[in-house]
């Protein structure tokens, strides 16, 4: 099983995105998969939200604002019990449809939605049939 997690599939350079789907498909096994993580459907649409960890931690997201060529800048908070960090990064809303055909780029498929959000799939290799 191969990982990737922290919405990097929305990553807001094209190249970097299919360098990252590219890499995954090259370390999944014939029979493997690879379990990813998406933003929701509303990421960039309910903002500012926010949500509070059980460990203690609150995560805000604080801003969304389009920068050009379908990619957001994102503002995003991190409050601990002992400090406060903040992070801005890029971020490509991705579609359904965009989503898949840029895992079929990487000889990978959708073989389930995991969560009702669709915001955790299961990736196959293209070639994979489940027995």
């Amino acid at each position: 099983m191969v990982l990737l997690g922290s919405f990097l599939v929305h990553t807001g350079d094209a190249e970097v995105r299919r360098g990252l789907l590219r890499t995954c498909a090259r370390h999944v096994a014939a029979d493997g998969c690879v379990l990813i993580q998406r933003e929701g459907p509303t990421a960039h649409t309910d903002v500012p939200r926010e949500r509070v960890d059980p460990s203690g931690l609150t995560l805000r997201i604080l801003s969304s604002e389009p920068v050009g060529d379908g990619v957001h800048s994102v503002r995003a908070e991190y409050e601990f019990p002992d400090g406060v960090w903040t992070q801005t990064f890029r971020s490509r809303p991705l579609s359904t449809e965009e989503f898949e055909e840029a895992l079929a780029g990487a000889g990978l498929r959708v073989d389930a939605y995991l969560t009702g959000d669709h915001t955790w799939v299961r990736a196959v290799p293209s070639a994979w049939k489940p027995a």
